[in-house]
């Protein structure tokens, strides 16, 4: 089983392909855990790049036409090599193109993950939700079945993102339910959990490993909190300070699962 420490023995090299928004806070949460991140610009790194990582992570939250092409050349060039793919399917209920980009990625590029809010994976898994945006909104589909179908859908690990997280490998489905509610007013807070489930299945590429990527920001943020109280904008520099010190240890004492 992937530990934090197995995590800073390796110090595996994540790729990142970022939106606009967020590329600082994904580095930030991949580096404060004992990885290496590399923010991918420029598709005619895509083969270097690749082969010097250990996973990528797509960030699907800018669409336009140049990211799209360099997820889909970086994808093949990892599903080559054979390392780990994460793909974000950012507000994918928000727009044709958003649909259109992921179907283009989607069918060159196998993905050993999928990490979402409800209600982007509701929206993968053809089952209704009022999704807000980048937010998860609301609905009355059961989370187990969305995660578990996303899984089926593209045979892959999913991660449902959200009060309570949900870990599905399309038949053993997984909760973890640590976290702090200053993570909804922080935004990319989902896209540093992308950066971290691509370190922790660089190491391990396993049901597990979701597990401990979510437990490792949901703990962090949860000791957090507790430190930052009615400090909204201070508890995001507080979980980095406490993901640069998490240990197992804690983690083991912390975790919450369902």
């Amino acid at each position: 089983m992937t530990t934090i420490q197995q995590i800073r023995e390796n110090s595996p090299i994540i790729l990142n392909i970022s939106n606009m928004v967020t590329p600082q806070h994904v580095a930030d949460a991949i580096n404060f855990i004992g990885a290496s991140p590399i923010m991918f610009d420029d598709i005619q790194e895509a083969e270097d790049l690749v082969n010097i990582s250990n996973a990528l992570v797509i960030n699907m939250g800018s669409s336009n036409d140049a990211d799209i092409a360099k997820s889909i050349a970086a994808g093949k060039y990892a599903n080559q090599k054979g390392i780990p793919v994460v793909i974000d399917p950012v507000a994918i209920g928000a727009s044709k193109l958003r649909q259109d980009n992921f179907a283009k990625v989607a069918k060159d590029v196998k993905f050993d993950a999928v990490r979402g809010n409800a209600g982007e994976l509701a929206f993968l898994a053809n089952i209704e939700w009022n999704a807000q945006g980048i937010d998860a909104g609301s609905g009355d589909g059961d989370l187990h079945e969305i995660a578990a179908a996303v899984a089926k859908k593209f045979n892959c690990l999913t991660l449902l993102s959200g009060v309570i997280d949900v870990i599905s490998d399309g038949t053993k489905t997984i909760e973890v339910k640590n976290g702090h509610h200053y993570f909804a007013v922080n935004v990319g807070c989902g896209d540093m959990l992308d950066g971290i489930l691509g370190v922790c299945l660089a190491v391990d590429n396993t049901l597990n490993s979701v597990v401990l990527a979510s437990s490792i920001l949901s703990i962090a943020g949860e000791i957090a909190g507790g430190i930052t109280d009615n400090l909204p904008y201070s508890f995001l520099s507080t979980v980095f300070n406490t993901l640069y010190q998490l240990t197992d240890d804690e983690i083991n004492e912390f975790q919450k699962l369902g």
